[in-house]
């Protein structure tokens, strides 16, 4: 079973981005690269956590290692995300959404920290436990609420797509001519 799950493990922890990072919310849609990385990250940090919590610390090795990889993973690839979005990864910084990712990332190193120092105290781990538990639940929700304002604001939308236009309209004139036949329009006088 143990085998099983450490295959199929990170599967199940993932399948929810790619479900979210499929859709027109401009934060979710635009983080589908890195989204699986912080979610399996999140998870991971949170199943650290909990095996902190209950496992005994003599026993909790792999419980304090798995925390760490997790968080680790979890604000690599949340960095990583939002400087590849620009613009879009505002509803990460700001806001509600903002808050919660801050204080997401302040618990799951926080929690990180605690499973690395504090491997024989009972007390140092349960609460190092609790915090990476409460840093993975901050993280979904503050994910949640970002891919909300994000939807609710319509120059997430409207800007990238402005954009991606300019940038097309660039590269036809740049493969020579206006670009007309190219991008599927007619010429005039055909």
């Amino acid at each position: 079973a143990g085998m099983g799950a450490g295959v199929v493990g990170p599967a199940l922890a993932a399948y929810t981005a790619p479900l979210i990072c499929n859709t027109a919310v401009p934060a979710w849609h635009e983080g589908y690269r890195e989204m699986p990385f912080v979610f399996v990250g999140s998870g991971a940090a949170a199943a650290g956590g909990m095996g902190m919590i209950t496992a005994p610390v003599r026993q909790a090795g792999p419980a304090r290692r798995a925390a760490m990889a997790g968080s680790a993973l979890e604000n690599t690839a949340l960095m990583a995300m939002e400087r590849r979005m620009g613009m879009i990864a505002e509803p990460y910084q700001q806001g509600r959404g903002g808050m919660l990712m801050r204080t997401a990332k302040a618990l799951t190193i926080g929690g990180a920290v605690g499973a690395l120092v504090g491997g024989r105290s009972r007390t140092v781990s349960a609460i190092a436990g609790a915090a990476l538990v409460a840093g993975s639940a901050c993280t979904r929700f503050g994910v949640f609420k970002a891919g909300q304002d994000s939807a609710a604001d319509p120059k997430y939308t409207v800007v990238p797509q402005r954009q991606r236009i300019r940038d097309r309209e660039r590269a036809a004139a740049q493969e020579g001519g206006d670009g007309g036949e190219q991008s599927g329009q007619v010429p005039a006088g055909t």
